[in-house]
């Protein structure tokens, strides 16, 4: 992660007014996340926080965006956006790099899967034409492993069938599985990442291409 590069380039940046500097990203355990108070926290707010100081903005606003959402990002006067590369809206332009938030496969404590090839063949829950299915796709027919994928076109039907158990794995980028792993009632906790990656997504920092010195701010 390269926030610790981020603050220091803000410091050599003139100040842009005291208007309320607007940010919005995905949501995430670790990026942006409601605590059980319901108040949002991570690195998304962090940084939206601190950029918004250094700036001498008079408050900050953030407006999460799901990254299993089909729905545009919010761009109604928003400074900044953490969203995957690949959907950064024209008009922005992608800055530094905050994570990697590969995509990844979740399988019950009980599996005797260590890896994705000891699934080969096995019901793996996936949202069909989704980046994770086209992930898990090449990824399996790179390594000539039989692919069983079992497909829902809603996301919250897809995590409720993992959760019954009726598939033996689920694939989404790495922090919404640990946000499933976490939120299924203390039940899942125990439910094992496996360590293939089979595919990157950068979540970048963004910003509209008419605001220079916010492009000052996040270059590297």
């Amino acid at each position: 992660m390269k926030l610790r590069l981020v603050l220091i380039a803000l410091l050599t940046v003139p100040l842009l007014g005291a208007a309320p500097l607007n940010c919005a990203g995905v949501v995430a355990p670790g990026l942006a996340y409601p605590d059980p108070t319901g108040r949002w926290m991570g690195a998304e707010l962090t940084l939206c926080d601190r950029l918004a100081a250094h700036l001498h903005r008079s408050s900050t606003r953030f407006t999460p965006i799901l990254q299993s959402s089909d729905a545009p990002p919010p761009l109604d006067g928003d400074d900044v956006l953490f969203l995957p590369q690949q959907a950064i809206p024209k008009g922005f332009r992608a800055g530094p790099l905050l994570t990697d938030d590969y995509e990844a496969i979740l399988v019950p404590a009980s599996s005797r899967a260590r890896s994705a090839a000891d699934l080969a063949g096995r019901p793996i829950c996936v949202e069909p034409g989704s980046p994770e299915e086209q992930a898990l796709a090449a990824y399996f027919g790179a390594h000539h492993w039989t692919l069983q994928e079992f497909v829902f076109q809603e996301v919250d039907e897809m995590h409720d069938a993992y959760l019954a158990g009726r598939c033996e794995a689920i694939v989404s980028p790495v922090s919404l599985l640990v946000g499933l792993r976490g939120n299924a009632d203390g039940g899942h906790q125990a439910d094992r990442i496996l360590p293939d990656h089979l595919g990157a997504n950068p979540i970048v920092i963004a910003i509209p291409i008419d605001q220079p010195a916010l492009a000052g701010a996040l270059r590297e």
